[in-house]
């Protein structure tokens, strides 16, 4: 049932209706919820890519990253921290926007692993490193638009990962 919903979701008209449903009515969603707060739900994918791949959607009407406020990019963020928790395993945040945003809903893959390591991307190349405050956190947002353009990444396709490692601040990456 969850990969027949998911299919139909990734129609480009269905975008709406699914962050509406995500607001006001995540009850009727026939998923495992690990985690939810006033701000984003997380469930694990239904059709997983990557080794516990959940997914965390805003509940709230958003068809991409740039309608999120300062808050919820902090309370997903925030969420995907706490996922997380003690484990000591690399674990990844991946956004996808314009093009490479499959369903019209912003949504967030968490998943364990390094990117860095699988894709081979050189240490430094297209790193940034984060401070873990909460007003960089929140602040992510209002500056997004600034970071891709600093980086040369465009707003109509681009892949946004941020690596979170044992004992190392976390760190943006462009694919």
């Amino acid at each position: 049932m969850g990969k027949i919903l998911f299919r139909i979701a990734r129609l480009k008209i269905m975008g709406t209706l699914v962050g509406f449903v995500f607001a006001y009515l995540p009850f009727l969603i026939p998923i495992k919820k690990i985690m939810q707060n006033k701000k984003a739900v997380s469930f694990y994918h239904p059709v997983a890519s990557y080794p516990n791949h959940i997914l965390i959607i805003p509940r709230r009407i958003a068809r991409n990253i740039f309608c999120l406020s300062e808050n919820d990019f902090y309370k997903i963020f925030e969420m995907a921290i706490n996922i997380r928790g003690a484990n000591n395993d690399d674990f990844v945040l991946l956004i996808n926007g314009g093009k490479r945003q499959d369903v019209m809903q912003a949504h967030f893959h968490l998943f364990k692993g390094n990117l860095v390591l699988q894709k081979g991307l050189p240490k430094e190349k297209g790193k940034i490193i984060l401070r873990s405050d909460k007003s960089f956190w929140k602040n992510i947002s209002s500056g997004l638009h600034d970071l891709l353009k600093e980086n040369g990444i465009s707003e109509t396709a681009f892949s946004m990962f941020i690596q979170f490692e044992n004992d190392v601040e976390p760190s943006i990456y462009f694919i």
